[in-house]
């Protein structure tokens, strides 16, 4: 990998940890915004998978739809098909929730289960993108 891609690289994971750390300080609040953490969780996971592509020297595409990014990322990391799934609950917060509308009320359940999913990428991206 050259300097360039090395220094993206490196841009997108730093983006991403702060997005990670902002669902951190959501969560610590009494009055914890539900979709806030879920809009952050996708974030993360989304600059997750564009920090691996580009690792892999893939331009990532301009989207929010996780599930394409996946297909990008599955013939380096077939596991992540696993969570191709789980994947749509998180587009959904990066993308139908944001605006008037579309909006709804995200339940501490449905918190809950957008922030185990961002671990499960969280865990097999991350240490792929250290070797």
């Amino acid at each position: 990998m050259n300097d360039d891609t090395r220094e993206l690289v490196r841009q997108w994971k730093d983006k991403a940890q702060n997005d990670w750390t902002a669902v951190d300080i959501l969560l610590t609040s009494e009055q914890c915004p539900a979709d806030a953490v879920c809009f952050h969780c996708q974030q993360f996971v989304e600059k997750l998978l564009k920090a691996f592509l580009t690792y892999h020297d893939i331009e990532a595409p301009k989207t929010h739809d996780l599930r394409r990014l996946i297909q990008l990322a599955e013939p380096f990391v077939p596991e992540l098909s696993r969570l191709s799934d789980s994947s749509d609950k998180l587009t959904v917060h990066g993308v139908e929730t944001r605006y008037p509308g579309d909006w709804y009320p995200v339940t501490s359940a449905e918190m809950n289960e957008v922030i185990g999913i961002s671990r499960q990428f969280s865990n097999i991206l991350l240490p792929k993108l250290e070797q």
